[in-house]
């Protein structure tokens, strides 16, 4: 399908640097599986519409995405643009090239209770008997997910995604989707199964539960311990290598589109 809703996380961006700008929020998105393998991209055309530049940066954009092997560009039936089938696989292999690190870990754990805290409290008090039933849709299907590591991670990511977006704050679903980004970056090495998966903490009834008895400060904890959860399954997978950390800092779009996360 060549629009599944993707579009509407698209907004202007400005000129200068427009073409890494663009590059960067498409490759957010597919990292927080807003756009997985085998989705079609909008032409180029459309593209440069939505984000409010020319086609020629559009086409910078392509090619940065093309060379980090996000995309593939088919001819003949068919053709058209596409995010690569095996893209976590290709996300792996750019991760490993700059592995995390313990405090890389850490400080995403950090921002992600920041964000993803606030917006599950807020879910707690916002969400409508709808946005609680989509919730346990969401949470079911990750947990009939645990056995596919590709699978679970779009689910995953899709149900946190989805407390940002009853949360009702714009501002919290585009810092998801760049927390989700990071996730899909730090998991893509990590060797744990589906017994790792399954473990209660990494599970959501908990904070589905508090969301659903519409407490906040219980969503709020029960978040971090899901957070914490994550990093304590990571943290003893990864190198330490000397010099500082990678920064983890908000999504590039809050930057890049701060003309308007």
């Amino acid at each position: 399908m060549d629009d599944k809703g993707w579009t509407q996380h698209i907004s202007p961006v400005r000129s200068a640097g427009a073409a890494e700008a663009i590059a960067r929020r498409l490759g957010e998105l597919i990292g927080a599986r807003i756009l997985v393998g085998g989705d079609r991209l909008l032409p180029e055309k459309s593209l440069a519409e939505l984000f409010g530049v020319a086609v020629m940066t559009i086409r910078h954009s392509m090619a940065v995405l093309r060379e980090d092997g996000l995309i593939e560009t088919r001819r003949g039936h068919g053709a058209g643009t596409y995010v690569v089938p095996d893209v976590l696989s290709r996300i792996g292999e750019l991760t490993a090239l700059h592995p995390y690190t313990q405090a890389d870990i850490e400080e995403l754990t950090a921002w992600r209770i920041a964000v993803s805290g606030e917006a599950s409290a807020r879910a707690a008090r916002r969400a409508s008997e709808a946005g609680l039933a989509r919730l346990r849709e969401l949470e079911s299907a990750a947990d009939a997910a645990v056995a596919d590591p590709e699978a679970y991670r779009t689910a995953d990511a899709g149900l946190h995604l989805h407390i940002a977006e009853l949360s009702g704050s714009r501002r919290l679903l585009e810092a998801e989707q760049g927390i989700q980004h990071e996730l899909t970056r730090l998991l893509a090495g990590h060797p744990g199964g589906p017994e790792a998966r399954s473990m209660p903490d990494q599970r959501h009834r908990a904070l589905a539960a508090a969301i659903e008895a519409r407490d906040p400060a219980q969503a709020r904890e029960q978040f971090t311990v899901h957070a914490e959860a994550t990093a304590d399954l990571c943290l003893p997978f990864v190198q330490q290598p000397p010099g500082p950390a990678r920064p983890v800092t908000p999504p590039e779009r809050s930057r890049s589109a701060a003309a308007r996360h």
